[in-house]
């Protein structure tokens, strides 16, 4: 008669060599370790491959991330602690939970961990505490994980806003464009000349390719909020009157709220907003002075006043160029950043090529 229990034993020990499980797990060890954890994991279902070198060890993360790695310390020529660091310092696993198995010294034990091991077990840690540390970094994985796909999903709805607002704005642009084109020729070109002088100014400043970017789009918005300024007033032959001047000047507070609620980007409201505001704390709707003005409505309000005092307008002829630049420079030095008069100094010959391009 057979034994109920003997059977019972072999019919779990037969289970458990059918395990299928898909966690994989790299170990990185000398022969002898390397056939303990085999032992130790391999009939419980892991998926265990084993490396005998760092290099090795490198190669077959590159082929494919496990979910952990175990390190052994007994590995010649410190090579598990420069594995450790390589895996802690490169951005493609430093996240990669990692368990190192040190020798019965301390000082292993202790730099592993400070080396950013999530796990360090010794000699005398048993089989059993080794499967459930190892469960514990498998479930540290699978959380890393979920944390990395919401990001990754996060960043994909970012993109995707991002690219709404792109075209928003791209969308806002071209209607002011025709819009100003079908009421005055000049005025659209006048928005062409302005961004234009306003990127080659930012390109001269060295602040980034994507301000840069961002400044030669939206620098045509800065007088979108003259849609809620009477005809009358944007027509006028002559000059203004205290009252219309100050009807005038609500129109950068029209724009930042027309771009504010199509949540356009914060350089495009800032142009809108403060493309009028001046260096000295002369200029409106706030009165800011210095670097209370944001970098991009600096660029863009030098940008404005060339143009400006270059073109012919119904109520005033066109000044010079080399006039119009010496009363931004040195006339009214005190109502431009100084860092942009010297951009505009510096790209002067590319600013005139802009203004006979659109003349």
């Amino acid at each position: 008669m057979s034994d109920p229990t003997k059977n019972g034993s072999e019919a779990i020990a037969g289970a458990m060599h059918h395990v299928v499980s898909t966690f994989h797990v790299l170990a990185v060890a000398e022969p002898t370790t390397a056939r303990k954890l085999s032992q130790i994991l391999g009939p419980f279902g892991y998926r265990l491959q084993i490396a005998n070198s760092g290099a090795e060890a490198v190669q077959s993360i590159a082929d494919e991330a496990p979910e952990v790695v175990i390190i052994s310390g007994t590995l010649p020529r410190q090579e598990g602690f420069s594995l450790l660091r390589t895996l802690r310092t490169s951005r493609a696993t430093e996240e990669l939970p990692v368990m190192f198995l040190a020798d019965s010294s301390a000082d292993q034990e202790v730099r592993a961990y400070q080396l950013g091991a999530e796990d360090v077990c010794s000699g005398a840690t048993s089989e059993v505490a080794i499967r459930a540390r190892l469960r514990v970094l498998l479930r540290m994985a699978a959380y890393r994980r979920r944390l990395g796909n919401e990001k990754r999903r996060l960043e994909l709805k970012v993109a995707d806003r991002t690219r709404e607002l792109f075209e928003i704005t791209i969308a806002t642009v071209a209607a002011l464009e025709k819009a100003t084109e079908l009421s005055d020729q000049e005025t659209g070109q006048h928005m062409i000349r302005v961004a234009s002088y306003s990127a080659c100014i930012a390109d001269q400043m060295n602040i980034g390719s994507e301000l840069v970017d961002k400044i030669r789009l939206y620098a045509p918005l800065h007088d979108v909020g003259k849609v809620g300024v009477r005809h009358e007033i944007l027509k006028k032959e002559g000059i203004l009157t205290r009252a219309e001047f100050e009807e005038m000047k609500q129109h950068t507070l029209y724009g930042h709220e027309l771009l504010a609620a199509a949540r356009a980007d914060i350089v495009a409201r800032n142009i809108a907003l403060s493309h009028h505001e001046r260096v000295d704390g002369s200029g409106y709707p706030h009165g800011l002075s210095g670097d209370r003005i944001p970098i991009e409505a600096r660029i863009v309000a030098a940008a404005d006043v060339f143009d400006a005092l270059t073109t012919r307008r119904r109520y005033k002829d066109a000044m010079s160029p080399d006039d119009a630049l010496l009363m931004i420079t040195v006339e009214l030095a005190g109502r431009f950043d100084p860092s942009v008069s010297q951009a505009i100094r510096q790209r002067y010959p590319d600013m005139l090529d802009i203004l006979h391009s659109y003349s």
